[in-house]
């Protein structure tokens, strides 16, 4: 993780690989069953996986669905955020400022998604999403061929 945090000491990787962060982003939400891709909700449905859920096993099923949420926030810092990077505070307080954003971000965006089905999703992900991380990955490495090339 060190080496992918320090190759991105000129620019950020979510500023060259954008489709990759936020497909990784949208992974990390679909992951911990969550948004978009919680289980429907309606009067004809019994509630999903959480529906025989109460007390402390619903708060520790929540929590893990939480707890997952944050460790993809907080492994996507290094991968795409430059790691610990940034001026006049230590490397485990931005790795931290970071995470806590990118994870405000996921929980703000929760409820503002619309619900997706799976098969929408799935056709969503080979038509649109995969496609679109191809192209940017051979876009990626032509430009660093070129670059150790010169």
């Amino acid at each position: 993780m060190g080496t992918v945090a320090a190759a991105q000491e000129g620019q950020w990787f979510v500023v060259w690989m954008p489709v990759a962060f936020g497909v990784y982003c949208l992974g990390v939400v679909a992951f911990s069953v969550w948004g978009p891709f919680a289980a429907a909700l309606g009067a004809d449905i019994g509630g999903g996986v959480g529906a025989e859920l109460s007390g402390v096993d619903r708060l520790l099923f929540t929590a893990g669905r939480y707890a997952l949420l944050a460790a993809g926030a907080a492994f996507a810092v290094p991968m795409f955020l430059g790691g610990g990077s940034g001026p006049f505070a230590p490397d485990w307080v931005w790795t931290l400022v970071k995470t806590v954003l990118l994870l405000s971000a996921l929980v703000w965006l929760r409820r503002r998604m619309p619900i997706m089905r799976p098969d929408t999703f799935m056709e969503l992900g080979w038509v649109v999403l995969l496609p679109a991380v191809v192209a940017q990955d051979l876009i990626v490495s032509i430009v660093a061929v070129v670059r150790t090339g010169s």
